[in-house]
């Protein structure tokens, strides 16, 4: 019987080759196989049955436009592949910096510089790189300058006696920084999606006064004003900081999306040198060169733009950010006055930037990327 059965289909299947030259639509006939699809040019095509493809939603990452083959045998999966974005910025801030010095046992303040009012001008860019598994890259990387600003270099009693307040003119400084963040996409859907990550962060900023002119009562500094045309002091910082955060984007309508970046730093590594230049010298008392500081805290971050897409690709947005660190740790006198036997002297750093910004994006990847992702 087995015999049979299987000489009856050869015959059948033999007949369906032989027919293939006339026909080439007939294949020989397998359990397994589906109806033969309703293609142009195929056999038995019929263009009355042909469903009609679907209007793609504008989605970065969304399915490809089902074909009719597509619709007749079932949807493949997407292969993984990456999108993304990438752009420039112009960044106009208003950034602060503070300094406290304490006596040796860390109970008394010194002394305290207050950097304030520099406003930075800042070519900055951007991008961001998604994986269809859900994990993504992004960073930025901006240098700009800081023009203007107030230095206001203040020395208590008793470890001087009377009160000493100076003013001092910021300007040719500059700034440099980055960041680069690795994260997953926790929340993937139409028009929302939010991501969590962790990065790195470095801020670079170097400051220099000018002039001198007391405005307290301690005639004994700077009494005879100096003028604007003197370097008095330049402060340089190094911030290196550790980024855990969560990452959003929102849809407001059809054009328009709200995105979030907020960033907790739970370690900040501070670094930094103090010229007092008018103290440097040979003699004893004197500055060696400059006073190097470092010191670790911690800091914050937070982000928002709202961005408007021009077309399905282009993108532009204006936003504001806020960035705030803190560092403990020590000015090493230590080896830096000539013919003192000077001691490490706790200090405390703090770096304000208030910023805003304007950019323009161009999107990219495999699939259709206008609306909101």
């Amino acid at each position: 019987m087995v015999t049979t059965a299987f000489a009856i289909a050869g015959m059948v299947c033999l007949s369906a080759i032989a027919k293939a030259s006339e026909d080439r639509g007939a294949i020989c006939p397998n359990l397994q196989q589906l109806p033969w699809p309703n293609v142009p040019g195929e056999a038995g095509y019929d263009p009355a049955k042909v469903t009609p493809a679907p209007v793609p939603e504008l989605i970065t990452g969304s399915a490809p436009v089902r074909s009719p083959v597509a619709a007749r045998w079932g949807e493949f999966r997407q292969p993984p592949a990456i999108f993304g974005e990438f752009g420039l910025r112009y960044v106009y801030s208003s950034n602060r910096t503070s300094k406290n010095l304490y006596d040796i046992s860390g109970s008394a303040m010194v002394s305290r510089l207050t950097y304030s009012g520099m406003n930075g001008h800042s070519a900055e860019g951007f991008g961001r790189v998604d994986h269809t598994s859900g994990f993504y890259a992004k960073g930025y990387v901006g240098v700009g300058a800081l023009l203007s600003g107030n230095l206001q270099d203040e020395d208590f009693p008793p470890y001087l006696v009377p009160y000493s307040s100076t003013n001092s003119q910021l300007d040719n400084g500059y700034l440099a920084y980055a960041a680069i963040d690795l994260g997953f996409n926790i929340i993937r859907q139409k028009g929302l999606r939010v991501g969590a990550f962790a990065g790195y962060h470095y801020l670079n900023q170097s400051m220099s006064a000018y002039g001198c002119t007391q405005t307290a009562t301690n005639a004994g500094i700077c009494g005879n004003p100096i003028p604007d045309t003197v370097k008095v002091i330049t402060q340089s910082n190094q911030w290196n900081s550790l980024r855990l955060g969560l990452d959003a984007k929102i849809a407001l309508g059809d054009r328009f999306s709200l995105n979030l970046d907020a960033a907790w730093l739970p370690y900040v590594k501070f670094n930094g040198n103090d010229s007092h230049w008018l103290r440097i010298g040979t003699s004893p008392g004197d500055f060696t060169g400059a006073v190097p500081d470092d010191g670790q805290g911690s800091g914050y971050q937070l982000e928002a733009a709202i961005s408007y897409a021009v077309n399905p690709n282009v993108s532009v947005a204006v936003g504001g950010r806020y960035w705030r660190m803190e560092s403990s740790g020590l000015a090493h006198f230590d080896g830096h006055v000539v013919g003192v036997n000077a001691l490490p002297q706790p200090v405390d750093w703090k770096v304000e930037n208030i910023g805003v910004f304007v950019q323009g994006s161009f999107k990219f990847g495999p699939y259709p990327t206008g609306g909101v992702f």
